[in-house]
């Protein structure tokens, strides 16, 4: 038996890396680029999210100790099983989680966006990782290394109590994932992931003006449905003016009237 689920967990890492042709390296920046980038991730991370929530001092604290990265299109910042290296606080563009247990395959759980920070599941015990992360488009983050989160958390009690709530709060994206995959009409379904993984019922406008970038089969994915009932709901929504379907974009123009229909 244990070599079974030895084997069979050795299967699925490899699975996991066919899914990251790119790695997992950052885009190395020049000095002069990676001041500019720096500046234009702290005014993301200090305006909005849970760094932005933060105490100044120890929002301070993480600024000088983390450092910008930039990741390309399709590039995987970790995989599950990786051993624990930090956490990551978005600024732009946007990352897939995959989930697997190592009984099924690796599949795209949710998309998350700026403002979001990632990766602090083991960052206290040093265990490894239990999700992927891959960025689904041109995307910078700031990275604060594992060495500074324990150097912080060991000097400041309201340190711990920030990563504490940091967790809490990627809690309630996990929360919202299962809520949206247990609604049992499709249509509806399908409705809810497209606001949760857009954030458009928050507000959140794409970076690009043609709409957020998603493909139908991701969509698919994550809302636990056929591609066929994807393309026809997102046929009735558009034929409503709740969204407008681009090439591997979908532009939200109804949020409220999109929310009515999944939650309604």
């Amino acid at each position: 038996m244990a070599r079974r689920i030895a084997r069979r967990d050795e299967s699925w890492q490899r699975s996991l890396r066919r899914f990251a042709p790119n790695g997992a390296e950052w885009v190395k920046l020049c000095p002069e680029e990676e001041q500019m980038e720096r500046s234009g991730i702290e005014a993301v991370l200090t305006s909005r999210g849970w760094l932005a929530g933060c105490d100044p001092t120890f929002r301070r604290a993480v600024l000088d100790r983390a450092r910008p990265v930039s990741f390309a299109a399709n590039a995987f910042v970790f995989h599950a099983g990786d051993v624990a290296g930090g956490i990551y606080g978005i600024a732009r563009g946007s990352f897939a989680i995959y989930v697997a247990t190592g009984l099924a395959s690796p599949a795209v759980a949710t998309i998350v966006r700026a403002g979001l920070w990632f990766g602090q599941g083991p960052l206290v015990a040093g265990r490894r990782r239990m999700l992927s992360f891959r960025a689904m488009e041109s995307s910078a983050a700031l990275h604060l290394p594992l060495a500074a989160v324990r150097e912080l958390t060991a000097t400041s009690v309201a340190a711990a109590r920030a990563f504490a709530d940091l967790g809490s709060i990627n809690m309630g994206v996990a929360v919202r994932t299962v809520s949206d995959l247990l609604i049992p009409k499709a249509d509806r379904r399908i409705a809810a992931t497209l606001l949760r993984v857009t954030r458009a019922d928050e507000g959140e406008r794409p970076e690009d003006p043609m709409g957020f970038r998603l493909r139908q089969a991701e969509l698919a994915e994550m809302a636990n449905a056929s591609r066929r009932s994807v393309v026809r709901a997102l046929s009735a929504f558009d034929a409503r003016g709740l969204v407008a379907l681009r090439h591997q974009r979908i532009a939200v123009l109804d949020a409220a009237g999109l929310a009515h229909f999944a939650y309604g």
